[in-house]
């Protein structure tokens, strides 16, 4: 009993931020420290622009990853200027993962997510929801991806 007390006395000192795995953001992404300024607002230029309606964000504290995740809604036109736009980034690899959401009294997952993962930041990944409503997949047009040069 003695040690159940300890636990729960030393439980409740932890901060709140102490539990939280994942905190909400806003339009932006929680970059390394050490992580270039000019490619940083290159990238934060690109997801606050306002042709891209926004949605929400989190952050993960759950370490490798340490990602941000930034949720968007439009139509076909809208995402193809927002690959467009993703893509004229400098020095950043572009993935993309096609996935069923949830679209029900549940779990309504955006038209699509952009990811940023401390573990890997020169890579954008941006998950395309199959399953988004008023989202035309005749009309989106994925963009090129060149031959990687290393």
């Amino acid at each position: 009993m003695k040690l159940l007390s300890l636990f729960a006395a030393a439980w409740l000192a932890l901060p709140i931020s102490g539990f939280a795995l994942s905190t909400p953001i806003d339009r932006d992404i929680s970059f390394p420290k050490d992580y270039d300024p000019a490619r940083a607002e290159a990238i934060r230029s690109v997801i606050r622009d306002e042709r891209f309606h926004f949605v929400g964000g989190i952050v993960s504290h759950w370490p490798p990853d340490f990602g941000t995740r930034l949720s968007f809604a439009g139509d076909a036109e809208s995402l193809n200027d927002f690959f467009a736009a993703v893509r004229k980034l400098p020095g950043i690899e572009l993935h993309l993962i096609l996935y069923r959401g949830g679209n029900d009294e549940l779990r309504r997952d955006s038209t699509w997510q952009l990811d940023f993962s401390q573990a890997r930041p020169e890579e954008l990944t941006i998950y395309l929801n199959l399953n988004a409503e008023g989202l035309d997949f005749s009309q989106v047009k994925l963009p090129a991806w060149p031959p990687h040069s290393r």
